[in-house]
């Protein structure tokens, strides 16, 4: 009897392993080894693949575009990861930059309905984007952008609960929990504010 029990919850603990794993939906590293779904499209900015990273120069645009089409469709969890360096700034707030998800709408000023996970001098940001308009959710201050410096940024959004994570360098810094969640996306934006940034890579997974 106890034999068949510690089978069973091998099989379970197995059978959980396999259902949670993290499945890759979306991966480009500005190089060759990037798939042919890796079109990102350029709408603001002065955009421009160097030395395997997407980089832009606009210093003095507040909302720099570039958009990837991707679905993001389940009820499940999107993790989200980019890595950032800030080459220059052009002054307010600056060096700024962040990436839309959940985006309805890749080409518009704030991407139709998303989601914007946004860093700048001051401060680590999370914005809710809807109906063409933008709203700041989270604000957390101590963790801004400094010219020179390269960053990691993880988001963990949970469609069903609505539940948003954001890990700067490995550091769990927001979590928060939209009332009202975005359910889908049809594409992920880079966007920055008066800032020269390269973006080295960005990579989706889902996880059921």
């Amino acid at each position: 009897m106890r034999k068949k029990l510690v089978v069973l919850m091998v099989v379970l603990v197995l059978a959980f392993t396999v259902f949670a794993a993290d499945t890759l939906i979306y991966e480009a590293n500005f190089d060759k080894t990037d798939s042919k779904k890796v079109s990102w499209e350029p709408v603001i900015g002065e955009w421009e693949i160097v030395k395997g990273a997407m980089a832009n120069y606009d210093m003095s645009n507040w909302n720099t575009n570039i958009y990837q089409d991707v679905d993001q469709v389940g009820e499940g969890v999107f993790i989200y990861e980019y890595k950032v360096t800030y080459d220059d700034e052009g002054g307010g707030n600056a060096p700024a930059a962040g990436l839309h998800f959940m985006a309805t709408d890749g080409a518009a000023d704030n991407r139709g309905d998303s989601y914007l996970v946004f860093q700048d001098n001051i401060e680590l940001q999370l914005y809710k984007c809807v109906g063409g308009g933008i709203m700041a959710v989270q604000q957390i201050p101590g963790f801004g952008a400094v010219v020179g410096k390269t960053y990691v940024v993880r988001v963990e959004y949970t469609t069903k609960t609505g539940n948003v994570k954001i890990f700067l360098n490995n550091e769990l810094i927001i979590d928060w929990k939209d009332v009202s969640p975005l359910v889908d996306g049809s594409a992920i934006s880079f966007r920055t504010n008066t800032t020269a940034a390269s973006y080295d890579y960005v990579k989706i997974w889902y996880r059921k």
